[in-house]
């Protein structure tokens, strides 16, 4: 794995809500929750794409 990379990510109020809730279910920092959910749709997108 590659060494952790930080930046700033805004987003609207109601999205960062939601995806707090989904964290909170899954035991998962907000931060966690965002890399999770992205994993996930890049996984989809190569799925996609074969």
């Amino acid at each position: 794995m590659t060494e952790p990379k930080r930046f700033t990510l805004r987003m609207d109020g109601d999205l960062f809500d939601q995806i707090k809730k989904q964290a909170e279910k899954n035991k998962r920092s907000v931060a966690k929750e965002i890399e999770h959910l992205l994993e996930q749709h890049l996984k989809e997108s190569e799925k996609e794409s074969d």
